[in-house]
């Protein structure tokens, strides 16, 4: 990401705020839209910068030599995270606090179902170790 990025996304999110300001005392209903078509202007500049990240994390996928059953897990304990609090930051906006929550409780979850093969490797990592 360049340092000029944040520039520009900064400049779509403070013509959001304006534009939604404005129009909410005229047409409150209109809003919405404007938050959601600013957020995914936004996002869209994010997601650019991904493709950077994911070489980068295939890069270093490749040179690990243990550990690699675990890679795929964190990248999508990641993708979980993010997508959710994403999703939930928006319905929030939306003035959906209760969807926004159970967005974020449905991530906490998938996140807890996806690092259970982590959990259970450690445990028996440790059952190894213990009966020495």
């Amino acid at each position: 990401m360049r340092k000029m990025d944040i520039f520009q996304i900064a400049a779509v999110a403070l013509c959001g705020v304006i534009t939604t300001s404005i129009i909410r005392e005229y047409k409150p209903e209109a809003a919405i839209y404007i938050i959601i078509a600013t957020v995914l202007i936004i996002f869209g500049f994010i997601l650019h910068q991904l493709t950077s990240v994911f070489n980068f994390l295939s890069s270093v996928y490749e040179n690990v030599s243990y550990g690699k059953a675990f890679f795929p897990i964190l990248l999508k304990v990641l993708a979980v995270a993010y997508i959710a609090d994403f999703v939930a930051q928006v319905c929030k906006d939306a003035g959906e606090e209760a969807i926004g929550s159970k967005v974020e409780l449905a991530g906490k979850i998938i996140i807890f179902y996806i690092a259970v093969p982590v959990m259970m490797s450690v445990l028996e990592t440790l059952t190894k170790l213990l009966r020495g």
